[in-house]
């Protein structure tokens, strides 16, 4: 369960009431997974539900920034992170596979990718979104909002929730790679299988040939076959 603290919220309306719905998202979806219970088209259905409803959100946000003129600089960095995000979650979801454990797994890992990667991108670009948004509502200029919310320093409390969220993901990312390395050593293994084979073949293929040319070169009649050429001498 991903449970909503007082932590995560902005102060701005529109932000927080789509963050929890993606909360409550998250846990549907990991409660389904929880339940054994649910079909594949169910799962899929809650997972696709969730990219889009975050590819909304994230779109949503960036149209806030740029309403609120909110600084270049950060703008093109939070950008930056929002496509990032999804290009990682856009790859993970075309994996596909015929076994209904191994797409279970599937989902499980992209929910918990997201729901990590959301802890740590609210508690910290989004809070420094929302601190720059109050301050050039208040009169403050972009750039000098900007300036000032780099110098803030974040609660404790967030920090260590910002490294627990890294933490896990730095975890799920390390099996991701442990399980490629694996996969990738047995293709290894099989394209060196294949390469004897086909050296194999290969030399077979050159022993045949050289079978068929002698077996040519005994059944030509060396006087009836090229008789017909005489002519042209």
């Amino acid at each position: 369960m991903f449970v909503w603290s007082n932590k995560f919220e902005t102060k701005i309306d529109l932000v927080d009431r789509q963050h929890k719905t993606l909360f409550d998202l998250m846990n549907k979806l990991s409660n389904l997974l929880k339940s054994g219970s649910s079909s594949q088209n169910e799962l899929s259905g809650a997972l696709s539900l969730l990219i889009h409803y975050t590819k909304t959100h994230l779109h949503d946000e960036e149209l806030l920034m740029q309403d609120s003129r909110i600084d270049g600089r950060f703008f093109s960095r939070h950008r930056m992170e929002h496509s990032s995000f999804l290009y990682d979650v856009d790859r993970f979801n075309e994996i596909t596979s015929p076994d209904d454990d191994a797409n279970t797994d599937r989902i499980e890992k992209i929910v918990r990718f997201i729901a990590f990667w959301l802890i740590y991108h609210i508690l910290g670009t989004d809070q420094f979104m929302a601190e720059q948004i109050a301050l050039i509502k208040s009169g403050m200029s972009p750039e000098r909002a900007f300036e000032t919310t780099k110098e803030q320093k974040l609660d404790p409390i967030i920090v260590k929730m910002m490294l627990d969220a890294v933490m896990n993901l730095w975890i799920d990312a390390k099996n991701t790679c442990s399980k490629l390395e694996t996969k990738c050593s047995k293709l290894e293994t099989k394209c060196r299988e294949l390469e004897n084979k086909c050296k194999g073949l290969e030399d077979k293929g050159k022993e045949l040939e050289h079978k068929i040319q002698s077996v040519l070169v005994e059944t030509i009649d060396v006087d009836s076959d090229f008789k017909s050429f005489e002519m042209f001498k």
